[in-house]
């Protein structure tokens, strides 16, 4: 009995040994995590406001998988732990001045096994970033550019003036970079108006942008005998010249001779030597422009600078003579440019433009080729939509 229980105890013996080894077999071996490698990159150069590109890639661990990245302070941002990514993962990020700085990408599988790779990196002082014209836009008679710079420095905005076109400055300043800048255009032919392109250049002074915008500006009607003088430009500084063209329309008797023309203005203007030009604004003093083609003169004589001279006449205005006498020629009842003249302002204000009639002698008048005198019907220089005043700061 004693041997039969030896065996049996023995056979259970091999019977549980041979369960036990079964179980082993069948339990999981421990499970490598992802193994991911990352790279920064600078787009462009490291430096504050670029960006610069992180790449990681990775090998193991068992699907899906999410992504930590954090950047140790030399980015505007960080990648959130938990964020769901796939290999390769890039991310672009925007600099911020210092260093060195530390980052660690963490990639976790779904086992929750993680995996780690760091690196370091510094990023310099923020370089000059070009301005960026925003806009143009035409609107009118006027132009309005819209500019941007990132690094709020003072931008010049620059327009180039086409044949036949004005503005009322060649460049203006959007102070701190960031805003807009209005354009006032006219035509050097009133009448006929005019049509361009201009190009604009924003310049921080450093680094430019560029655009361009056409500015089409229609003519004026000086309705028929009647006077108008029309200032090229409505707005200006007392830095700039304005010209004023002075414009008759049809007239009503026969026309051969500019016998006078006293343009009034508000005290502080001034006749600007040298300015005085026959017909319309542009190309030589004495070119038979304007309303001379049809007169067909063989010369002019106008007046010398010292000759025209502001002539102070009450209530805060001055008058300004102005004669122009064709040589030779015939007569025309067709209206036009007469004569054009720049002004200039000694200070801010608004300055209307108008004519006077009599004062002692005839001021403003003309006359046919047998020196027959005549008046314009109409000198208050009051005609719907034709400009008459100057608002200068």
């Amino acid at each position: 009995m004693k041997k039969l229980f030896v065996l049996v105890a023995a056979v259970a013996l091999i019977l549980a040994a041979s369960c036990d080894t079964k179980n082993i077999g069948t339990d999981p071996w421990p499970t490598a995590g992802p193994v991911p490698a990352a790279t920064f990159t600078a787009v462009d150069t490291w430096n504050a406001n670029l960006t610069a590109t992180l790449t990681v890639t990775w090998t193991g661990g068992t699907g899906p998988y999410t992504i930590a990245c954090a950047m140790g302070g030399g980015t505007t941002a960080n990648v959130a732990a938990g964020t769901p990514a796939a290999s390769p993962f890039t991310q672009v990020f925007t600099l911020v001045e210092g260093g060195p700085f530390n980052y660690t990408v963490t990639v976790t599988d779904s086992l929750t096994i993680p995996g780690t790779a760091t690196g370091t990196y510094t990023v310099g002082e923020a370089l000059n970033a070009a301005p960026v014209i925003e806009s143009s836009v035409v609107a009118g008679n006027v132009l309005t550019v819209t500019v941007s710079d990132v690094d709020n420095d003072d931008v010049t905005v620059t327009v180039t003036e086409p044949a036949g076109l004005m503005a009322d400055a060649a460049s203006k300043v959007v102070a701190g970079g960031n805003g807009a800048v209005a354009f006032n255009w006219s035509a050097m032919d009133i009448i006929g108006g005019g049509s361009g392109t201009t190009d604009i250049t924003a310049d921080d002074g450093i680094a430019t942008d560029t655009d361009s915008a056409t500015i089409t500006i229609g003519g004026i009607n000086i309705p028929a005998g009647a006077l108008a003088a029309v200032p090229a430009m409505t707005s200006a500084t007392t830095a700039d010249v304005v010209t004023v063209v002075v414009i008759s329309g049809a007239f009503s008797n026969p026309f051969q001779y500019m016998n006078g023309a006293g343009v009034t203005v508000n005290t502080g203007a001034a006749f600007e030597d040298g300015t005085l030009n026959v017909g319309v604004p542009g190309g030589g003093q004495l070119d038979p422009d304007g309303v001379w083609p049809s007169v067909n003169p063989d010369s002019f004589l106008l007046p010398n600078d010292f000759m025209i001279q502001e002539n102070d006449i009450g209530g805060g205005m001055v008058r300004i003579d102005f004669n122009v006498t064709p040589i030779g020629g015939a007569e025309t009842s067709n209206g036009g440019a007469l004569f054009n003249f720049g002004l200039n302002f000694g200070s801010a204000g608004t300055y209307d433009l108008g004519f006077q009639e009599f004062q002692d002698v005839k001021r403003t008048y003309y006359s046919d080729g047998s020196s027959t005198e005549y008046n314009w019907d109409d000198i208050s220089n009051n005609y719907p939509d034709v400009p008459n005043s100057i608002n200068v700061t």
